[in-house]
Order: structure tokens, then sequence, then C-alpha cells
């Protein structure tokens, strides 16, 4: 018997108050000491001597890299407000309208300017987050009516689980914060944006409110969180970490990035929740992961508690942890593509947060098999012809890694004609992503004028031609099947972990606005050890400068694309003066000390990657 939940007046009172290496030649793998993944799949393809790069044509002309990214942010966007919105797919809550009035305000400074707040009619928010449900309709849809697109309840597994809970909370505040981007979608003053603003409020409460759930309802006696039927995740233990560190985070910071200002603020839930936080860190201190994806989703969690944790013992526990795992996961051998792209996704995160080569040089071993078990013809993996949307998930965001911080190790070309291939056959052409909305749902006006392919791939069905009597929601689907050269939807159910995993990744896709790749700031980093230059400084520079200070003609003069480049300096002479941030131009450029502040254009680094720049530069600027 399920307890009852008594809502706590803090989760409303702050909304009143507030590729592959080219030249490098891999070895085998050693026979992993811990247990490989348990899908059965042909051997892992061998790398060869010679990475070659991928031969690939996409089936639409028009479809490429950026339109993979862009359609990526629409899916996620799709799923996430399907789910915790209009789905009914657990248990709801409305807040009282007192408070709804009191978001509608802090978004829209000024509601006679033309653009107004008007909150959906029959909106179903979550409290709880069910394990999975048919996502058809069962009434006739009208768009501004969430009550007339609610799934059948009968076909829901009402399993509340840990891992769907962590996952949902993720996403709930990662869009929270997109919504957040002042260069985005404006600011209470604008005259635009503020529906969005307001939505953002709306998952962030929806978040605090699954959060605390989580808290009081699913908790067992060893301070785990526990599925609703008893049973422990240990997967999913780290997943709700990961939540936990997230959202506590986000709730006490003074100004989200890329915005002048945290309209999320709640020091006393932040408390709250990064406390909790801490408590499952104890609780998890122990475990030794089972196999190749805990291995990875625990060095994922591990980086976003260090990153935000306090207390400065457990945030050493948390990267010696890292490290250790990303040692076991160097000696892993995995089955298939998705077991592959688990260890890349791991170690990424390990040698993003303790600098250590050795990390990396792993890494290209691993995207090397990766990239030779492609076949561009199919445009999925040799290894594994059943993708379920966790396996999507996990292998588009190993690659994204890679895009992001694998860096000259890796030939970038092709990773991202990978990538292209991958999410245009296993997202788009095999059904997963089941149907997309019109242009002129679910989005502001000043959001419509990009090309149609960014909103959705050419041949997928609008909501009420996919199927069944009335439609079915553009959401994604657990599970399609590549079988005798043609796709299929294996399973048509909507699975909450997998589909909010996958959103999750392809949010971060655009990290330039929603970091997925938290910086752990650790006192060893702060003492005499510096950021290393291509761990830290150099991603840093990928991300966000060498659009423009890059390639043939950099603007300047100045490439950040390599160190003997970054020290070389501009047309104009050195940018970076080793032990003295102060006279740097580089630091005077991107703080705004000199003008015009850098990147060009915007949104800026992040005042995290500032201090880390300054703190490189200040450690005497090594090519470390």
């Amino acid at each position: 018997m399920r307890k009852t939940l008594h809502i706590s007046i803090f989760i409303f009172g702050g909304l009143i108050l507030a590729a592959c290496a080219s030249a490098a030649t891999p070895t085998p793998a050693s026979v992993s000491p811990t247990e490989l993944l348990a899908t059965e799949a042909p051997a892992p393809i061998e790398a060869t001597e010679e990475t070659t790069t991928t031969e690939f044509t996409t089936s639409f002309a028009g479809f490429d890299a950026t339109a993979a990214e862009e359609e990526g942010y629409w899916y996620s966007r799709y799923n996430l407000g399907n789910l915790v919105m209009r789905s009914g797919m657990g248990e709801t809550f409305m807040p009282e309208m007192e408070m709804m009035n009191a978001m509608i305000q802090m978004v829209d400074a000024n509601p006679d300017d033309g653009d107004t707040v008007m909150p959906p009619e029959n909106v179903a928010l979550l409290q709880s987050v069910y394990a999975n449900g048919d996502p058809h309709y069962i009434t006739q849809v009208v768009p501004s009516d969430f009550g007339t697109q609610r799934w059948d309840p009968a076909s829901f597994d009402t399993t509340v689980t840990a891992r769907a809970m962590g996952w949902t909370i993720i996403k709930e505040t990662e869009w929270a914060k997109q919504f957040h981007v002042d260069s985005h979608f404006g600011t209470p003053e604008d005259d635009f944006g503020a529906q969005w603003r307001f939505v953002g409020m709306a998952l962030n409460a929806e978040a605090k409110m699954q959060a605390q759930y989580a808290l009081k309802m699913l908790k067992n006696e060893q301070g785990l969180i526990a599925d609703s039927d008893g049973n422990v995740d240990w997967t999913g233990q780290w997943v709700m970490l990961e939540a936990l560190s997230d959202l506590g985070a986000n709730l006490g910071s003074e100004a989200v990035p890329h915005s002048s200002s945290n309209r999320y603020n709640d020091p006393e839930a932040s408390t709250m929740f990064l406390g909790a936080a801490d408590m499952l860190f104890a609780g998890l201190a122990d475990r030794q992961p089972a196999d190749i994806e805990e291995y990875s989703l625990a060095i994922q969690a591990l980086t976003w508690y260090a990153s935000t944790t306090s207390n400065s013992e457990n945030q050493t526990s948390a990267v010696e942890l890292i490290s250790q795992f990303g040692d076991a996961l160097v000696q892993s051998e995995a089955k298939n593509a998705t077991g592959n792209a688990f260890i890349i996704r791991g170690l990424i995160e390990a040698y993003r947060v303790s600098g250590d080569s050795a990390y990396l040089d792993a890494t290209v071993q691993v995207c090397n098999t990766l990239s030779a078990d492609f076949n561009a013809e199919s445009g999925i993996f040799s290894s594994q012809d059943v993708y379920t949307v966790d396996d999507v998930a996990v292998i588009l965001g190993a690659i994204n890694s890679l895009k992001l911080y694998g860096g000259d190790a890796v030939d970038q070309g092709n990773i991202e004609k990978i990538f292209t291939l991958f999410f245009e056959n296993a997202v788009n052409k095999s059904g997963l992503q089941q149907s997309v909305p019109p242009i002129d749902v679910a989005k502001g006006v000043f959001e419509q004028d990009e090309p149609e392919i960014f909103y959705g791939y050419p041949g997928i069905p609008m909501p009420p031609m996919a199927g069944g009597e009335f439609g079915i929601a553009p959401v994604f689907a657990t599970e399609v099947t590549w079988a005798d050269g043609e796709w299929q939807v294996s399973d048509s159910n909507f699975d909450s972990a997998g589909a909010m995993h996958a959103s999750n990744e392809m949010i971060w896709f655009h990290n330039d606005e929603v970091n997925g790749f938290p910086e752990v700031e650790t006192a060893q980093a702060s003492s005499d050890d510096v950021p290393s230059f291509s761990g830290v400084i150099l991603p840093i520079f990928d991300q966000s400068c060498v659009q423009c200070h890059g390639g043939n003609t950099p603007t300047q003069g100045l490439s950040l694309e390599s160190y003997d480049l970054v020290m070389e300096g501009s047309a104009y002479g050195t940018v970076v003066v080793a032990g003295n941030p102060d006279e740097s131009e580089l630091v005077a450029r991107i703080t705004g000390e000199s003008k015009p502040r850098m990147p060009i254009s915007e949104p800026f680094l992040t005042e995290q990657q500032i201090e880390l720049i300054i703190a490189w530069i200040a450690g005497g600027a090594p090519n470390n």
C-alpha cells in the first residue's frame, strides 16, 4: 500500500518569494573483470590497423548534422511536454490559482505588451511518473485542450521507478534552464517568450514536487530510493543522485547560465535536495557497479555530484570513485554498440574530471571499434539490430561527447558523419519518434522561422495520422528493430526512463546553452595544480570559440585550436601571459573588460568556464 504524500509548502513558496584517431593503432581490449552487458549480440567488431573515414549519404538531401541537432532539440521538447503536462501518466497535482498568478507575474512584467501568458487548459502536472504506457490518444485532439491529449490509463504500468523519476527530474531541470536563457526566450521585460518562461516555471515546480515525492514515498530504511514495488535498481540510484544534484544546484544558484537572474531560486529547497544528494551518496559510497552500464552512469552521476556538493570530503571521495570506475571501464569489453557507447560516455567524463590522458587514449580505442562496427549502408551498427530508446540515448550521447571533448584525438569529420546517419536511421526512419506536431503547435511564433526539417523529419506523420482511431502522441517508442532490410517498431509503448534519458542527451547536443557536462572544481585544482589544457581548457575553446578563431583564416589571426596556436597569439600580439591573467588579453575579452566581449555572438562563457581559464593562466598556462 502506498504512503500518502502531504505536499510541503516549500515546493511553491519559492515561486512566490522569489570517430576516431586517424593515426592511432588500436590494441585489443583486455578481458573485463566486471560483468559484461547482458544483451546477447555478436562479438565486438575488431578495429582495423588503419581507421578509414566512413562514406555515407543521408536519405534526405537536406538532412545533415545541424538538422539532427535541431531535431534532437525539438524531439526532446515534444517528449517531455507530452509526458509531464498532457499524458496523465502518473499521479497528478495542480497548483492553487494564487500560485499560478505568482508564476505568471514572475515571467511577465508587462502583461499589456501583447505577449501574454495563457495557462494550458486541463494540464496534467505530474508529482510521480509511471514506468510506461500506450501513447495512443483516446479522444479527438484539440491542441489547446491538454485534457484531450491524455493516454489510456488502462495501459499504464503504475510502478514508480527511481530511474524514470530521476531522468524526468533531470529533464525538467535542464529544460527549465533552457527556458531561462535570456537571449533565446527573453526576460520578463521583453515582449516575446512569456509563455515559455512560464512553462519553465511549471517544469521547475514539477521537478521539485517529484524530488520530494521520491524522498517521502520511495526512500527505504537504507536511505536508497527504491521503486514503488520495493525493488532497488542500483542504476536508478545513480540517476537519482544526478537528479538531486542538478536540481539542488539549479535552485541554489544566483543566476541560471546565460541569464542575469534565477526565477527558480529557492535556497530552502536547494539545501534540502543537495542534502538528500549527500545522504544518497553515503548510501552509494561502497557500491561496486555490476556492469558496464552501471559503471558509466555512476561516473556521470558522480561528476554531477562532485560539481555541486559543498562537502569537500564527499567531493574528494566522488572524484576518487570516478577514477576507480574509469579504470574498470578501461579494462571492460562490450558485446555491442550500446556497450561501447556506455564505455565512451563514462571514459570521457573520467577524462574531463581527472585530466588523465589514459582515459582519452582508451576512449580512442573504443571509438575505433565503434567506428569499425558502423554500417554506413544501413546507418546502424553491425553488432546490433534491436535498439531500445535507452540504447539510442547512450549511443547518441557518446557520439556527442566525442564531438565536444574528443578534440583532435578522434576524427571529428567521421564522428559527425556517424552521428548524422545514425540519428537519421535509428531515430527518424525507424519510427522511434512516432509523430511530430505541426510547426505552429507547441512553439512560440518567434521559434517558427527555421527550416522545416529542424522541427521533424520528412515522412514522420502528424499525431492524428500516426495510428489508431485518434492518433499517437509525438513521443518515442520503446524499441525498434532492423530486420530483412526494413525497420519496424517492435514496441510502440512509451518507456518513461528511456525516453527521458534520450531527451536529456538530445538537449545536450546544444551544450552552448544547456551544459550536460558540468565542471568539477576540486581543492586540488585550486592549489598548486592547474586545470588541464587538453582536458578542460581546449574543450571550452572548441565549444565556444573556434567557430571564429579556427580554420585556415582565423579572425584577427588568432587560432584557439591548439596549445601552440593559443600561445602564439593574434596578429596584434600575445593574448596569454603565462602566470598573469590580469595582463592577458584573452581574459580581458572573455570577461568583457575589453570590448567587444567574446565570444562575439552570445552566449558568453559561464562564470565557471572563465574561472577555469583564469586559473590555468595563473598556474603558468602549461601544456598539460
